[in-house]
């Protein structure tokens, strides 16, 4: 098992090793990659000890800032007319079902193409990955029955 999120020193876990992966000096020349010793933990993913009292105030700051952002947000939404646009009655079932697979689909490339490029992802984000293929061969199913009715 590889773990995809490294340590804030670098080291990543392949099964049950940990290794500090090889990248490239500024000079041009490549640093090799190293295993970690068992029980080895860099200072920089050594938790600061933070006092009770540092700790409570810290808390209470991060729910002031969530009721700051939770109060921003609600006169936007209030704001905005609550009249929808009406559904376009032309379109079957099928046809709204595939247009949802594709946007669907879409959106998991989009979040492919952050994962290529080493952006980290959420737990709901990595789902919807991973439901990529079973959407695809949906989609795929859905646009051959229709093509034949």
């Amino acid at each position: 098992m590889t773990d995809p999120n490294p340590t804030d020193a670098g080291i990543i876990t392949v099964g049950e090793e940990r290794w500090i992966p090889g990248s490239k000096r500024a000079d041009g020349s490549y640093r090799p990659a190293r295993k970690v010793r068992a029980g080895f933990t860099p200072l920089e993913d050594v938790q600061r000890y933070a006092s009770p009292k540092a700790r409570q105030q810290a808390e209470q700051e991060q729910q002031h800032q969530l009721q700051k952002q939770q109060q921003k947000q609600k006169p936007a939404k209030e704001a905005k007319p609550h009249s929808q646009p009406a559904p376009s009655t032309d379109s079957s079932p099928e046809e709204r079902k595939i247009r949802n697979l594709q946007k669907k689909i879409r959106q998991i490339e989009e979040l492919e193409q952050k994962l290529i490029k080493g952006e980290q992802l959420n737990d709901d984000q990595r789902g919807k990955v991973k439901k990529g293929k079973a959407l695809r061969d949906e989609l795929s199913e859905l646009l051959s029955s229709s093509a034949t009715v």
